[in-house]
């Protein structure tokens, strides 16, 4: 289950689920049991100024002690930033790491109903949310006076630090967040000193299917950030419908001729390079002929938070680009 977007792939279609980048996993491991607090979170400026809400953001002056996450998106940066232990309860859909996912669930994995009143009973200091997928129950819970912060849906891999950023200082451990993003702006750097100056290949890239059209990243969206940082051009580069993650035809894409097709939706849901090769009209496709069909991993690309988008661009870019990272 692909987990986080637009659609619920929280992009296109249902999907779920941190392939830890820019630190080894022991790191991420110890950052969950606590890591090194910053006892200055208190006065700090909040890395974001609102949240998807349009509520301002308010760091505690005390850290969290009963915190309760949304989304499995969630689930994971609090883990980063070693927020662990004081985590109560998950959503249905959180996998990883495997101390998060055996915590209480306030959601079901069928309507993706949100528990309230089980919230309400666990005395939470603070709610985390992303990106108003459960809008209408955060206000509810707001009006109980609980804190909720709900991130709001990034853009770049840029923002997905400053997310991780926030998180740290409002759970009080900003030296572990710094740690974590300061590893993953190295491994961002990699990349770019690698495809700097290379010939960019065009690229279509599709996240699911969607009433006989086929999902893909436009305009403003972190996907079409991640081709550019690859080095590639999105063929959907200027398709701002649906804020950035249109349904196109396939027309539009055999037309396009793109060099390099890529499909995040899993094999599960037709996202296999075979499946997409026979698709009528498809073989007189550059990428097809020339067998340049790469299936990434769903998560890496459904999950947009910096330990899942640093990765995606570090795979994107090897893909996109094989001879520069021989």
């Amino acid at each position: 289950m692909q987990y986080m977007g637009k659609r619920f792939s929280f992009h296109h279609h249902l999907a779920a689920a941190l392939a830890l980048v820019g630190i080894p996993l022991l790191a991420l491991s110890l950052a969950a049991c606590g890591g090194s607090n910053s006892v200055g979170a208190a006065v700090a400026t909040p890395a974001i100024a609102k949240d998807a809400l349009g509520n301002s953001i308010v760091i505690p002056k005390s850290a969290p002690k009963r915190i309760v996450s949304l989304t499995p998106l969630d689930s994971e940066i609090l883990a980063a930033v070693g927020a662990t232990s004081r985590v109560v309860a998950v959503d249905f859909y959180t996998d990883y790491p495997a101390t998060m996912a055996s915590k209480q669930k306030i959601t079901d994995g069928q309507s993706f109903n949100l528990n309230n009143e089980a919230i309400v009973a666990l005395k939470p200091d603070l709610v985390l949310g992303y990106n108003l997928f459960f809008k209408t129950d955060e206000q509810k819970l707001l009006a109980t006076g609980i804190s909720v912060v709900d991130l709001p849906n990034v853009a770049t891999v840029e923002d997905s630090l400053g997310e991780l950023t926030l998180v740290g200082q409002l759970v009080h451990t900003d030296d572990t967040a710094k740690r974590v993003v300061n590893g993953l702006r190295g491994r961002i750097d990699a990349v770019d000193k690698k495809v700097t100056g290379a010939s960019a290949v065009t690229v279509y890239m599709e996240s699911g299917t969607f009433n006989g059209q086929y999902s893909t990243f436009g305009k403003g969206s972190y996907g079409d950030d991640l081709i550019q940082r690859g080095g590639g051009k999105n063929i959907f580069a200027e398709d701002g419908d649906q804020s950035g993650y249109p349904n196109v035809g396939a027309e539009s894409i055999i037309q396009a001729n793109p060099q390099v097709i890529v499909t995040t939706e899993g094999a599960q849901f037709g996202g296999d390079a075979k499946t997409v090769s026979t698709r009528p009209g498809w073989s007189a496709i550059a990428a097809v002929r020339d067998k340049r069909i790469y299936a990434m991993d769903t998560n890496e690309f459904s999950r947009p938070d910096g330990l899942r988008l640093v990765q995606a661009l570090e795979d994107l870019a090897k893909a996109l680009h094989p001879e520069l990272f021989v």
